[in-house]
């Protein structure tokens, strides 16, 4: 039983929603996201600092200025009555159909909003210091909900009418907002959402853990925004990594001993794996498909992932790599960028490798979840994704 609520959001007022929201900085090169901050001066960019920079105070003071001159603007407005936001994301031929609403910290504690990642301490602090800092969740926790086509028609029943905010991003991604204040909808979509068993985190796990954080220090604040869309329009692509060296072998070594659990042949064109247990590789201008054909002692359905088998039989076993997430030889690239991203990156540096991984199913990140286990960093990306700054959570 999932407990959702309407809320007042602080969205666009006076200024066009497109200059505003802030573009994930996963698609965007640090150079790029100077040039968006300094061409769009009201961008949420300039508040988020994806630079690096929150720990510095000038930083967390410059963001809070520019969050307040904001509202004294009136480029932002806080809503006077209680909404949902069904929110409509369209990228290609692909559509997703969701809402953004408030969901409880308790939920969280008690399992039933389920992450599938680690969290990791350093960056749940930093995301928690920048939200106490505005008092403000600018962005919402990508949740994922199982289908449920009375949910479904529902949502459809009100967006017959034009929505308020309807904007191409950056990404060629449509962005469609309706803002209901219906008490009968309301009502309807918090009765219908009880019926759910159980939401998943898709994106923003950090985020979840540093409303948790915010919330052990001041239990007013047990209420977070999430963008809850339903699982079967949920997409996920690869994400791919980047190995800065070989770990001291020679091409020739490196093949050799990775083919006693993959077998490896070359190719003559940029490889992207078809099924799972399959991975593309580059290196030194040469790309090979690799298939996994070693054997998995564990019963541990996790160790069957392939982003385990890549991390695990190849990461750890012949590179060295020990902790995927804080190893600086380690680069993530999503699959949004392409394979001529990977290509790129180890042309720079050809002692380098690149794999491009078999994106994970949504059925992989549920199970992972009801299992109450987790998945390596930077195992699924999901795209689209709910912008930052469309909508955002005042904390009451």
């Amino acid at each position: 039983m999932v407990d959702i609520w309407p809320f007042f959001g602080t969205r666009p007022y006076n200024q066009d929603a497109k200059t505003l929201i802030a573009p994930s900085t996963d698609h965007l090169s640090i150079e790029n996201i100077e040039i968006f901050r300094k061409n769009n001066y009201w961008n949420y960019l300039k508040i988020l600092n994806p630079v690096g920079q929150l720990k510095e105070k000038d930083s967390l003071l410059e963001a809070k200025s520019h969050f307040n001159e904001m509202k004294d603007n009136d480029v932002i407005k806080k809503d006077n009555l209680l909404h949902f936001y069904i929110y409509q994301i369209e990228l290609d031929s692909h559509v997703q159909l969701g809402f953004l609403c408030l969901a409880s910290i308790k939920d969280f504690e008690k399992k039933i909003i389920k992450p599938h990642e680690k969290i990791y301490e350093n960056r749940k602090i930093e995301r928690a210091d920048q939200m106490m800092n505005l008092n403000t969740q600018i962005g919402p926790i990508y949740a994922a909900y199982p289908e449920a086509k009375n949910i479904h028609d529902l949502l459809l029943s009100q967006i017959v009418k034009p929505p308020s905010y309807d904007f191409e991003s950056f990404d060629n991604s449509v962005h469609r907002l309706w803002c209901v204040n219906d008490i009968k909808f309301i009502e309807k979509l918090k009765s219908l959402m009880k019926n759910v068993n159980a939401i998943y985190i898709a994106d923003g796990h950090h985020r979840m853990g540093a409303m948790q954080y915010i919330s052990k220090k001041n239990p007013l604040n047990e209420k977070f925004m999430i963008a809850a869309f339903p699982s079967n329009e949920s997409k996920i692509f690869d994400y791919n990594r980047v190995i800065k060296d070989l770990n001291g072998l020679s091409k020739v070594e490196f093949i050799k001993i990775l083919s006693n659990n993959f077998k490896v042949e070359k190719k003559n064109y940029s490889y992207k794996p078809t099924k799972k247990h399959e991975f593309g590789m580059y290196h030194e201008k040469q790309w090979y498909a690799i298939e996994f054909i070693g054997s998995i002692e564990s019963n541990n359905f996790v160790d069957a992932l392939d982003i385990n088998i890549l991390n695990n039989f190849c990461l750890t076993k012949i590179l060295n790599i020990k902790d995927v997430n804080n190893d600086e030889r380690v680069r993530f690239i999503a699959g949004c960028h392409g394979l001529s991203a990977l290509e790129k990156k180890v042309n720079e540096n050809l002692d380098s490798v690149a794999f491009s991984i078999f994106p994970s199913e949504i059925t992989d990140v549920i199970r992972v979840a009801d299992n109450n286990l987790t998945m390596p960093p930077k195992s699924t990306w999901f795209d689209p994704k709910p912008l930052d700054g469309l909508v955002v959570y005042e904390f009451e």
